[in-house]
């Protein structure tokens, strides 16, 4: 697993196409967290790849244009033990009612 750090300017579709970098190659993005960061923002993303695809979305990254910095780097042992992350989510009509599920289905 991997941490990727990465500063943005915070302009339209920006965060979108960070995302896309990754979602594209079909990489699982089992932690992302954007936060804003003074005048800029941050993403925090963890991912499990290798290094010939960290490379490829490290450049990818560094070529859109309101990308400020990049940085990788390993997972942190606080992100591997967060069971928010963890742990696989259900879909939420899993839990719903018979009723719910049904009418949602129509």
């Amino acid at each position: 697993m991997q941490t990727f750090h990465i500063h943005y300017r915070n302009t339209q579709g920006t965060l979108m196409r960070i995302l896309n970098a990754a979602s594209r190659r079909g990489i699982d993005m089992p932690y992302v967290r954007a936060t804003p960061n003074e005048h800029a923002h941050a993403v925090t993303l963890l991912l499990d790849i290798n290094p010939k695809q960290t490379g490829q979305l490290c450049r990818d990254w560094r070529a859109i244009v309101d990308v400020t910095k990049v940085r990788a780097g390993a997972a942190a042992t606080d992100m591997a033990s967060t069971s928010d992350w963890a742990t696989p989510h259900s879909p939420a009509s899993v839990g719903a009612s018979g009723n719910a599920v049904r009418s949602a289905m129509a």
